[in-house]
């Protein structure tokens, strides 16, 4: 049987809005989906961190814009996903990306030393600014009855790590958010899955600054022993890669899913 070869441009011509794009993981997607042809709509807080990405870009030969917006203001990402409609007509891709995978991701903190405050800057970090961004997209794709939305985590929604109990537990909403919206999302031409990652190896730490059982030596001890437990490393562009199998027509029969990006590190043995 003729397997046709996908083109190293499999979204030419597709306007990709990347959120977190500004840094690490977020910037490795934005430049793979704008190799693979995307013209990409970089977002960030800080103007001139979006403005060094899409220069990035631009110098390798693609196409960048960039759109400012808290992840965490609905309003504020309603009016973003909003402009770049009346700019571009549609808006093809999506990969919401941000806290938990970028630099100021939150510290981990042990449950029993969480305040209320806490409990809310999780959620809406780990959770809420992917709902926010994800609903907006949604339905901007909904009239053309296509569409493509990956959300990026942390595999801690998937497995249990200390100090990571909210962090673990909005993640873990935030992909059984993902599957029930496959469900609701397949009818409108929607696909939407969710990549997964641990330690990433030339990304910042994202340790320290939170619980005094979790800073210092013993978050080193933990960071030194997750990298053992590794059977590969694993870097920003092997979760951007994930990220544009996803958003590109290898994955048009899948949808609903999680892919675990991390070495091997949950691996069973």
């Amino acid at each position: 049987m003729f397997l046709p070869m996908i083109s190293t441009k499999s979204l030419q011509d597709k306007i990709a809005l990347v959120t977190g794009a500004t840094s690490y993981v977020g910037r490795a997607v934005a430049q793979e989906l704008a190799l693979r042809g995307a013209h990409v709509v970089v977002n960030g807080r800080n103007p001139a961190s979006g403005r060094v990405v899409v220069d990035e870009i631009a110098a390798a030969g693609g196409s960048a814009e960039f759109e400012a917006a808290d992840l965490t203001d609905r309003c504020a990402v309603q009016a973003m996903v909003a402009r770049i409609v009346q700019r571009h007509r549609r808006l093809d891709v999506l990969v919401a990306s941000g806290a938990g995978a970028s630099s100021d991701s939150l510290a981990f903190k042990l449950f029993a030393e969480m305040d209320e405050a806490d409990f809310d800057v999780y959620i809406r970090s780990h959770w809420l600014t992917r709902a926010f961004v994800i609903q907006a997209a949604a339905a901007a794709m909904r009239p053309h009855k296509c569409g493509k939305i990956v959300a990026i985590g942390t595999d801690a929604g998937r497995v249990a790590t200390v100090g990571e109990s909210f962090i673990g537990g909005a993640t873990g909403g935030m992909m059984q958010m993902c599957r029930v919206l496959a469900r609701e999302m397949g009818r409108d031409g929607i696909r939407i899955n969710a990549v997964a990652m641990s330690y990433i190896w030339d990304a910042e730490p994202r340790w320290g600054g939170g619980s005094p059982a979790l800073a210092g030596g013993h978050g080193q001890a933990m960071i030194d022993n997750l990298k053992k437990r590794m059977l590969f490393p694993v870097h920003c562009r092997d979760i951007a890669q994930a990220a544009a199998f996803f958003a590109g027509p290898e994955s048009d029969a899948i949808t609903g899913q999680t892919l675990s990006v991390n070495g091997g590190l949950s691996t069973p043995g």
